[in-house]
């Protein structure tokens, strides 16, 4: 790998592992302040009947877990995972103007989240467009995680 295939990698890489830390350290502050949107999540309409319920948790260090397995994968620079990662982010496309329809009582709300929560989820997926938009760029021009493109070799025995 070449220094001008380097860089571009470097940044893409410290900058998501940036990205996944602070979503690492979001999801433990709202669980923190507000764990009822956890269990909203898992079983929408029904009551909490305790501040912190087992099955809240366990989504909870699920999440991290799957986060962890990402952020190791990109550390390690997995082929395979550079394409599910753009496909998530890229999926915000979607989000962002479904919960803009839903604040302005457009679309009918199946979960009732707290204002602040959405317009932070709307932020959130702002970026990961942008995130999006950067990968794809990175693969144009260097390749999956900016390492070069696989190069095909002729075999010659198959052709025989």
């Amino acid at each position: 790998m070449n220094t001008s295939q380097k860089i571009p990698m470097q940044r893409l890489e410290k900058a998501l592992i940036t990205f996944f830390g602070l979503l690492v350290l979001s999801l433990l502050i709202i669980f923190a302040v507000e764990p009822s949107i956890y269990t909203t999540t898992l079983a929408p309409g029904t009551a909490a009947t305790e501040r912190y319920p087992l099955p809240a948790i366990l989504f909870l260090v699920a999440l991290l877990a799957l986060i962890s397995v990402m952020m190791y994968g990109i550390i390690h620079h997995w082929r395979w995972l550079f394409w599910p990662i753009f496909v998530a982010l890229a999926g915000s496309v979607i989000q962002i103007p479904v919960e803009a329809l839903q604040l302005a009582g457009v679309l009918p709300n199946p979960f009732p989240f707290p204002t602040w929560y959405v317009l932070y989820r709307m932020g959130v997926g702002v970026i990961e467009i942008a995130f999006a938009i950067w990968m794809i760029q990175t693969y144009r021009q260097h390749g999956v995680w900016a390492m070069g493109r696989k190069k095909r070799t002729l075999d010659l025995n198959a052709v025989r």
